[in-house]
């Protein structure tokens, strides 16, 4: 019954990104040359599947998590111009939304750029261990499909971080991607929500780039 609630949680939420959804051109944007040399985080590059640290990161917009911004996260990082940032945890609209011990904090919506997907942000309580565990526990409650996930030992920003790439449910060639950034707090999660990731990995690569430690 557990199991259900939380499935349950997850489609309410991502109900409204997928209607009207149009087929999207399964290949990845902003590509540019591959390269062996470190990345702009210090982290290596690994071009092609299933990282695509080729895909060239979007202009920055909006800063996000830090004092003031809709959401106030243990973590800052940068999204494209547009994004609409919702604060999540006890409001009206989303109650107190979470699967297993992954509460959601925040929710980042493309959608009035023209793309489709969220960025969302959850914190995972009560998990022994460090960024990696936090994220397989995450995983293993967002989607079955994480069961088949590679993990790796990154910077994100400043931060450290561990990122997960794992297998789309319709077999797409773009993996879905997360990533769980170490805080003062602990580990906080990203995932990236999206039938078209293909379409948002210049803006993941984006927020991974920029992200920060919040000590405001």
């Amino acid at each position: 019954m557990e199991r259900r609630i939380r499935v349950a949680v997850l489609a309410a939420l991502t109900a409204a990104l997928t209607a009207g959804c149009a087929e999207g051109k399964e290949s990845p944007s902003g590509a540019g040359r591959p390269s062996a040399s470190p990345g702009p985080t210090g982290s290596p590059v690994t071009p092609g599947p299933p990282w695509h640290d080729e895909v060239v990161a979007a202009p920055a917009g909006t800063t996000v998590g830090g004092k003031g911004t809709p959401c106030e996260l243990p973590v800052t990082f940068s999204v494209p111009a547009g994004w609409k940032v919702e604060a999540v945890r006890g409001s009206a609209k989303f109650g107190e939304p979470r699967l297993d011990k992954a509460l959601m904090l925040c929710e980042i919506d493309a959608r009035p750029t023209g793309d489709i997907g969220f960025l969302r942000v959850w914190r995972v309580d009560g998990v022994a261990g460090g960024a990696q565990e936090h994220l397989k526990h995450f995983l293993d409650a967002y989607s079955p499909e994480a069961a088949d996930a590679e993990y790796r030992r990154v910077k994100a920003g400043t931060v450290d971080a561990v990122e997960a790439s794992y297998p789309r449910k319709d077999g797409g060639p773009v993996h879905d991607r997360a990533i769980a950034i170490s805080s003062l707090y602990g580990p906080i999660v990203l995932s990236l929500d999206t039938p078209e990731p293909a379409e948002l990995l210049p803006a993941y690569q984006l927020v991974k780039q920029s992200a920060r430690i919040n000590r405001d």
